[in-house]
């Protein structure tokens, strides 16, 4: 696993926690948001198309059991 990879899962195993801990919030919304956050930042500087593609692939490689992170290689 990439250190990018093990960073954005703390961080999103912190969200989690923040979620369950307050009871004004929920998991799944949690989820949510932190994809939303994503998609709404690689727009910044990407394509729909291309953030669509992406996440296409991410959707695909689900079945992998250690997905690849890459750095544009």
């Amino acid at each position: 696993m990439s250190g990018e990879s093990i960073y954005a899962s703390e961080m999103v195993a912190k969200a989690w926690q923040e979620a369950e801990a307050r009871a004004e919030m929920d998991g799944d919304v949690m989820g949510r948001a932190v994809i939303q956050a994503v998609v709404e930042r690689y727009l910044k500087y990407r394509s729909i198309t291309d953030v669509a593609q992406e996440l296409e692939y991410l959707v695909e490689a689900m079945d992998d059991d250690e997905p690849v992170v890459t750095r544009g290689c």
